[in-house]
Order: structure tokens, then sequence, then C-alpha cells
């Protein structure tokens, strides 16, 4: 009985066999090739780390001038000390924002601060809206505090300033490019009052409202503020510059300017394009020297400075010296253009067209 039950286990055994057998090669056939069958197993997509994303970095921005609120006249070092200068500037920067209180050094440094002579050559949007003194009886200065007394409410003060600054911003970026030298920044600017400014014989009448902040919002104005406009314009963009004038043989001011450690008279009023027949800026009186300004009637042995505490140069120790002939233009001459590639000025005289190089400027 045992050998009969064993046969039939092992013919059972071998069916399945054969049965499972045939299933395999049934499997083979649908995958067409003797290979084992592998079920295709898609590779995983790489997914970046936040080190690897590239960041999309926007364009800088070109340089532009801004507003500087604390300009400096080195040359006026020994006449002006330092904490004038320091009071002066914290005084800017309280106006700026509306304060009525500024840190002083002294009383005489609170005076030639608050003085409109000093705040319309170097701050014109206050000049003539604050004052140093009192209409109340207050002491002005007491204890390193000065008090501002605003002639106009303080919030219309604030925005008068700030549309101030945006137009000083927007001229110097509209005529200067960023990288221009001193002597470039002179000429352009010289040519920016020549073509935008005219001459108000009756400017006089309106002078109460800041005389230098009119005539940069109106454009017109006489021989002092012309000259103090130029200077401010030249401070802000870097070159020292300040209004000089003389008595006799006539009155009349002008700008003194400091380049390359020499000093030169430029006259803005008589740079005018209005006062000429031809379509260009008239070059005989930018940077003169003293010899020819005193040609020119403006003698330069007894000027006049403003910001000076004494007015008079003479009674400073400031000497407006002014003997480099390097820029020497023809009465007459007006530019034609400027290669600033070669640094060379091509200008106009008796019809002819001439050059001027003014590389040398660069390599002293």
């Amino acid at each position: 009985m045992k050998k009969i039950l064993n046969k039939r286990i092992i013919c059972l055994m071998l069916i399945i066999s054969i049965f499972l057998s045939g299933c395999s090669n049934k499997s083979n056939n649908i995958n067409n090739t003797n290979e084992p069958s592998i079920s295709p197993t898609l590779a995983p997509t790489p997914v970046a780390t936040e080190s690897e994303i590239p960041i999309q970095t926007p364009e800088p921005e070109a340089a532009k001038y801004e507003f500087n609120p604390h300009l400096y006249v080195p040359i006026l070092a020994e006449d002006i000390p330092q904490d004038y200068w320091d009071s002066f500037y914290n005084l800017c920067d309280a106006l700026r924002v509306g304060e009525t209180t500024f840190k002083c050094s002294s009383e005489d440094a609170y005076k030639w601060a608050t003085s409109p002579v000093t705040l319309t050559e170097l701050f014109p949007a206050a000049c003539t809206k604050i004052k140093g003194e009192s209409n109340d009886g207050s002491i002005p200065f007491e204890n390193g505090i000065g008090k501002i007394y605003y002639q106009m409410p303080i919030d219309e003060y604030v925005e008068r300033q700030a549309q101030f600054e945006k137009m000083v911003v927007d001229v110097l970026n509209e005529h200067l490019d960023i990288d221009d030298n001193d002597f470039e920044k002179c000429l352009k600017l010289y040519d920016y009052m020549s073509v935008n400014y005219s001459y108000d014989y009756d400017f006089v009448e309106i002078m109460p409202d800041g005389a230098n902040y009119l005539t940069m919002m109106t454009h017109k104005g006489q021989c002092i503020e012309l000259s103090s406009v130029y200077a401010y314009f030249l401070l802000q963009a870097g070159v020292e510059a300040m209004q000089v004038g003389c008595t006799n043989p006539l009155a009349h001011a002008w700008t003194y300017v400091v380049i390359d450690g020499k000093g030169y008279h430029s006259d803005p009023t008589w740079g005018l394009r209005e006062s000429y027949d031809y379509d260009g800026v008239g070059l005989h009186y930018f940077m003169m020297t003293g010899e020819r300004r005193a040609d020119a009637n403006c003698f330069v042995d007894d000027l006049t400075a403003p910001l000076l505490p004494k007015y008079w140069a003479n009674a400073s120790s400031v000497e407006f010296v002014a003997d480099d002939d390097r820029y020497y233009f023809p009465d007459g001459a007006y530019l034609v253009s400027l290669d600033e590639d070669n640094k060379i000025i091509h200008y106009y005289f008796y019809d002819e067209e001439h050059e001027l190089s003014y590389a040398q400027t660069e390599e002293q």
C-alpha cells in the first residue's frame, strides 16, 4: 500500500513541475527573449539643493551723485575753526528732519552757523526761513544747545528742503558723469549755468525768500547770486569753490575755484550765453588767472569773501592765489565740444577751430 501511495505522490509532483515549467516558458515568450524578465526601473528625478539653485541678482544701479548736507571749504580752515563747522553740520542735520535744537560748541559758533550769509552760501533753502534770534525773549544758545527759530511751519520747511535737495541732485546727475575729474565738473557746470540761467536786473526786489535759493529755483539772479550758485553746485560735486568779489574799480562777484591744488577765477555771470551772439559757452572768463581777472576790471588785491567771518580777504589768512595759466582762452573763444576720452577741448576763435589739452591736470 505504501508503494502505491509513494508512486502517486511522485506522479503528482511531476505534474506540478511540468505545469510550473510551462508557466515559465509562457512568461519568456511574452517578453520575446530568452533572458529572464526584469521590470524597468525609472531613475529618480534629481532635486536641486538650495545651494545649487542659481540666485537671480539684480543689476547694480549706476553710481549717482547724492546730496551732501555737510559742505566744506578747506581754504577757510584757519579762519573758521572746526567746531564752527561741526556745529553748522549739526544744524543742517536738525533742519532736514524738522528738529528745533542742535548741539553747538559756543555762542560764536551758533552765530556763524545761523547767519543768513552762511546759510545762503552752504544751505540755501534755510536762508530767511530760520533765525538765530528769538522773538519771545528766549535765550538762543545755552549749555551747548542752540535753538532754531523757524519762520514758517516746520513741516512745510522740511518739504521745502526735500524738494530743494532733489533739484540739486537732479542737476548733478543730468549734467555730470560720476567719473568726471574736477576740471570736467567745472566746465560742465559752467556750461549748465551759461545755458540755463539769466541775469535779472530787478532781482534785488525779490531777495527776501533767500537769494541763492530763489536763484536756483527761478534760474534768475545777479552776479552775487550766480557766482554763489555756481560755487554751491561745485561744492556738491566735490570741487572746492566759493564766492569772491571786488569793489574797485567796479562792484562785481564771481567764483574762486581750487583744483589740483591751484586756484582759478571763473565768472558765470560773464559766461551767460544770453550775453553773446554765438551758440556756445564763452570761455574767456572761465578758469582765469588773477592777472587776467584784473585786466577785466576786477582787481584781486582786496577781495571780498562772504563766508569769512570778517568778510574781507585782507582781514583773513586766506590768499586767493591764481597764477596758473594752463587754461588760457582768448577773448571771443567759445566751446565747440569736449573730448573726454583724449582730454581735449575744441573751441572756436575767429571762425577757426582750436584745441586745448587738459590731460596734464591728471598727471600732476
